[in-house]
């Protein structure tokens, strides 16, 4: 075997230098290179949750310093319910809106309260106004079980979604001057409490120039408002046939 030249020695030499080079190239320098192009993408996703996280922290601190004045608005809004409104209170509150307008209320028929507001959650009401009292469904899922705590004690003071709102809803037959009934709408839609009429049915009665028909008025209540309840004087109602409270005078 011939001995190698001095050109054939120094291009093996060079072409050795090569191939060390490329397996360099694709062993150690690429593999190190994807590794680099993972940490890049892994350090902008980092970087994108921080600038997320930054935001959310601004938002924070801009909520912090206008808290207090919705807890307040808040406070007050949910303060307008009563904390409960059994029958009794529902009667005096119609007995009420009778001495202030002059109606004439010949029949009353109570159904049972519907929840609108339990654990946050809004609830729609079937056929609102029918007296039923069966609850719908919420928005976001099925009604909660009944008789919670705050339901058991509705004049304690809880947070907003540990709250309870029912609707009472009741049915009353009334008669009156066109002007005796616009005075016991407004009485209710001005009432400290919140009620109101959802349905006004009425005719003109001929025989004596008045208005007829029936009304549903809706009473509302936040159990666990902190409000305590106070019970009515009924000493002074009067009960009679004509009318369910007697004879109103005119």
């Amino acid at each position: 075997m011939s001995k190698l030249s001095f050109n054939q020695k120094r291009v093996l030499l060079i072409a050795s230098g090569l191939l060390v080079l490329v397996c360099t190239f694709f062993f150690l320098f690429q593999k190190n290179m994807d590794t680099v192009t993972e940490l890049e993408n892994e350090t902008r996703k980092f970087q994108n949750q921080i600038n997320y996280l930054t935001t959310l922290q601004m938002q924070v601190n801009e909520m912090k310093q206008v808290a207090p004045e919705y807890e307040k608005k808040t406070e007050d809004f949910t303060s307008t319910f009563s904390c409960k409104v059994p029958q009794q209170k529902a009667y005096y509150y119609i007995y009420q809106m009778m001495t202030a307008s002059g109606v004439n209320v010949s029949h009353i028929s109570a159904g049972k309260p519907q929840t609108f507001l339990r654990q946050g959650e809004f609830f729609s009401l079937e056929s609102e106004g029918d007296g039923s009292g069966q609850e719908a469904e919420a928005v976001s899922g099925g009604a909660a079980a009944v008789g919670s705590d705050v339901e058991k004690n509705p004049e304690a003071s809880v947070a907003i979604d540990e709250m309870v709102g029912k609707d009472s809803v009741y049915q009353i037959e009334l008669s009156g001057t066109q002007k005796q009934i616009l005075k016991a709408v407004d009485w209710v839609a001005k009432n400290k409490d919140r009620m109101a009429v959802s349905d006004l049915s009425l005719a003109y009665d001929n025989s004596n120039g008045k208005l007829s028909g029936t009304a549903t008025l809706n009473f509302f209540e936040l159990n666990g408002n902190g409000r305590i309840y106070k019970e009515p004087d009924v000493s002074g109602i009067a009960i009679g046939t004509e009318s369910i409270f007697g004879k109103m005078k005119q």
